[in-house]
């Protein structure tokens, strides 16, 4: 498989990932941004068409089978670009370790992409002020899409300016909220675009939707067993009878785990005190998951449940699960699980370590514990704070894989957590 590409800034990058047993990964997103998971179904997948954003980087992950093949399409239709007209085709396996880079302005299509879920961690362009001022601007932000045809000819190939100016994290907020207030009232599948020449000679632009079926599913599915857990729909916007795009728009740092394939079972429950888990289940959607809860929050109506569920993948929604309930899975081998947190805080102010807030309470032990989970939700700042503390954590090699932690008793009987980490090598 050739790994280098000839059109200017089309490349791979690194993900920063870090050990989770065996061939399991955590593989953390320093940003608040919004993103994008792609889903493409099960049945013979291709998006029949080109697709150039003008300001957009994409930045994807692809998540699926290490045995799949995935092939992309690609050209510069970039004005002024060094490589401006080249084409060309490349074939890859999907995994966790690495993210595709399209710059704006670069046409891309996929095939192979059934069974396979996509992280868009995009970045966005805006155009050169004086466009605003001055009226000349042929471009909205929200329909930033422009579809070529995949017999597209060399004489027919069009070029376009893309932006160039990195938009502003206010922006970014602004993407985020517009998506949240307009994304549940879509009636119709993402469009295909054309720029169309009319009689007079002008372009336009022109965008065709079909309509969509009312979607009769709710948005909050609670698990009664255990109060405040349940499935959340994602905003969703659908593009064909299995494919669509779940949007991931809380403000929060963003994470996925890589679970492997060659089997993955939790022998304890995680129970976090701060962090609420919003887990969204990507992978086969025949492959059945057994999920195991515990509630110990002492203050909880539910406190002392003990009960299993089962589950199927589906990147449409997610797992809310509150502080102080434990969790702990069955099957997740070849299931990706995205993660978007709420943190929250301690009520008297103390300090707060987001690294070691887990405690691995074997499955087996009982009676459960007893304990009193955070309740203050943490602001803007902190979800900041924690975000340069990972890009700071980029820059440097990793050491230690995911920490396991144990309570146990001190030498005053009081019980105490204690952060075990497995040394990892050092990479070549």
């Amino acid at each position: 498989m050739n790994e280098s590409f000839s059109i200017d800034g089309l490349r791979w990058q690194e993900n920063w990932r870090i050990e989770n047993g065996n061939d399991s990964y955590v593989v953390p997103f320093p940003t608040l941004r919004p993103a994008t998971l792609v889903f493409h179904g099960e049945t013979k997948f291709s998006y029949g068409h080109y697709g150039i954003h003008l300001g957009q980087a994409d930045v994807l992950t692809f998540l699926g089978p290490s045995t799949g093949t995935v092939t992309g399409h690609f050209i510069d239709c970039r004005e002024g670009s060094p490589t401006a007209g080249v084409r060309e085709e490349h074939t890859w396996a999907p995994g966790s370790a690495r993210a595709l880079y399209i710059p704006p302005g670069v046409a891309h299509t996929f095939d192979g992409l059934e069974y396979v879920n996509t992280i868009n961690s995009y970045e966005l362009f805006l155009p050169d002020p004086e466009e605003w001022v001055h009226g000349t601007l042929d471009w909205q932000p929200d329909a930033d899409i422009i579809n070529l045809p995949l017999d597209v000819a060399d004489e027919d190939l069009p070029l376009y300016r893309p932006n160039s100016h990195p938009a502003s994290e206010l922006w970014y907020d602004m993407v985020a909220a517009q998506q949240r207030a307009m994304i549940p009232k879509v009636a119709y599948e993402y469009p295909v675009t054309r720029d169309v020449r009319l009689a007079d000679g002008t372009v336009r632009r022109v965008e065709l939707r079909r309509l969509l079926q009312r979607d009769e599913r709710r948005n909050w599915e609670p698990l009664a067993d255990v109060f405040g857990v349940g499935w959340v729909r994602h905003p969703v916007i659908s593009s064909g009878p299995e494919s669509g795009f779940s949007a991931l728009l809380d403000r929060h740092p963003l994470y996925f785990i890589d679970h492997g394939e060659t089997g993955y079972t939790h022998d304890a429950y995680g129970i976090h005190l701060g962090q609420e888990d919003r887990l969204t289940f990507a992978g086969p959607r025949d492959q059945e998951v057994t999920l195991h809860l515990i509630d110990t929050r002492v203050d909880s109506p539910t406190y002392g449940a003990d009960v299993t569920y089962r589950f199927f993948p589906d990147p449409e929604r997610y797992l809310l699960i509150p502080p102080g309930v434990g969790h702990a899975f069955e099957h997740l081998e070849n299931v990706y699980t995205v993660n978007r947190p709420r943190t929250l805080l301690p009520e008297d102010g103390s300090e707060y370590q987001p690294g070691n807030d887990v405690i691995d309470w074997p499955v087996a032990k009982r009676p459960i514990p007893s304990l009193r989970a955070n309740t203050v939700p943490a602001g803007r700042e902190y979800y900041e704070a924690r975000v340069a503390d990972q890009k700071q954590l980029r820059e440097m090699p990793v050491t230690h894989s995911t920490p396991s932690v144990m309570m146990i008793k001190g030498r005053d009987g009081k019980e105490i957590r204690v952060a075990l980490r497995r040394k990892v090598p050092a990479a070549s």
